[in-house]
């Protein structure tokens, strides 16, 4: 009988050479998915801090621009507008900024039934980026003359706008523009555009007055459009705006930032003028009049 030479391996050797491979794919997989998890967290993390920083930037741009008109702060102020000074958003001789307690504070309606609970808000009311120069206005016709042509983009129809010299500030409803020739219109319009003017008569302005639009703006939180199951940051604001060939003015809403899921706002209170905030508050803990001495 022939002798035959062993070729190959056993069944103990494979099975051994299985084990280590089992182990091996085991390792292998395991640190697969612990960088995998690694990296969904760092990643969910740079997105939350992403839109903490989005959220910041939003906020303090126009935080920075509250109470802001192109000439210096003047001692007298005209409100033309209807009920100008009992509606929040009107409200801009008075407050430059204003915030909202959430679980306390009585919330504006446009956005009350919106906001999610024990969130805060917070409104800033101010003048916009554009601004140009008067060169007259006129009582009896309405109408006040800028000194030049101004883009189509500026002074909308049923648009706010402040106009203001070192002596005086008024604040009136545009019922009437024409970009080409300078002009806007204060008539009392009220078939046309709302809130309206319930006065006409804004005072004497000449040469040395400036003119802007006025940026109203409020920021809080509330459940996604798009995803009701989150919350995002947003906001509303008054502006002018093309819909279907019509100029409208209202109030607007822009969702920014979905994730975030509240706001809490603590505000700084110079209670000595030497522009250096002496104590900090919830809204709650802010009197009416203590609002203009809020600087952080």
């Amino acid at each position: 009988m022939s002798a035959y030479k062993q070729k190959g391996f056993s069944v103990v050797e494979l099975m051994v050479a299985l084990l280590l491979g089992l182990f091996l794919v085991s390792g292998v997989t395991g640190m697969y998915i612990s960088s995998k998890q690694t990296y969904r967290m760092t990643d969910n993390l740079s997105r939350l801090q992403e839109s903490l920083r989005f959220s910041l930037e939003f906020i303090s741009r126009d935080i920075r621009m509250a109470g802001y008109l192109p000439c210096r702060f003047p001692p007298t102020f005209t409100n033309a507008i209807t009920n100008g000074n009992s509606t929040w958003f009107l409200d801009f001789f008075n407050y430059g900024i204003r915030g909202y307690e959430g679980g306390v504070s009585t919330f504006p309606s446009e956005i009350n039934s919106d906001v999610v609970p024990n969130t805060d808000a917070i409104a800033v009311l101010k003048g916009g980026l554009y601004s140009t120069s008067v060169d007259f206005n006129n009582d009896v016709t309405n109408t006040v003359a800028l000194q030049n042509p101004f883009p189509t983009t500026e002074f909308g129809l049923g648009e706010i706008a402040i106009i203001c010299d070192p002596r005086q500030a008024s604040m009136f409803q545009i019922s009437g523009r024409n970009s080409a020739a300078g002009t806007l219109n204060y008539t009392s319009s009220p078939t046309t555009i709302a809130p309206d003017n319930a006065i006409t008569n804004i005072g004497s302005y000449g040469d040395d007055a400036q003119i802007t639009p006025y940026k109203p703006v409020i920021y809080f939180i509330a459940p996604s459009t798009q995803n009701p199951a989150i919350n995002s940051l947003k906001k509303r604001f008054f502006q002018a705006r093309l819909i279907a060939g019509v100029e409208t003015a209202e109030m607007w809403e822009e969702e920014l930032l979905e994730g975030v899921e509240s706001m809490q706002i603590l505000y700084g209170l110079d209670v000595d003028n030497d522009q250096i905030a002496d104590r900090f508050e919830a809204a709650n803990g802010i009197a009416a009049n203590e609002w203009p001495n809020v600087i952080t």
